[in-house]
């Protein structure tokens, strides 16, 4: 986009600083909002899901869950390493969205 004169080129900046000031302060109280009334494993998965990251793994991975063993245990180790795996890549939108 050009302009004709700095004036113009400055004028338009500005109202761009302030309309997104107003979408900052806006996404900011619904955060709050959010944060306040959900609990911390769906605020974690919102907030991972808004950098960019998959959810987490359902609860299956939820150290609180697990029994406490000394013993080795095959259990599905391929699903877990995938799943696990998964939970570090950047997020993508399903192709049929």
């Amino acid at each position: 986009m050009e302009f004709k004169t700095k004036d113009e080129t400055i004028a338009f900046l500005e109202a761009r600083v302030a309309s997104l000031e107003e979408a900052l302060e806006r996404r900011s109280r619904i955060h709050h909002m959010i944060q306040r009334e959900v609990c911390s494993d769906d605020l974690l998965v919102i907030s991972r899901i808004e950098s960019g990251l998959p959810p987490l793994p359902d609860q299956a991975y939820d150290v609180e869950l697990w029994p406490e063993t000394t013993e080795l245990t095959s259990a599905d180790v391929e699903q877990t390493m995938t799943d696990l795996w998964r939970s570090l890549q950047p997020f993508q939108e399903p192709a049929d969205s």
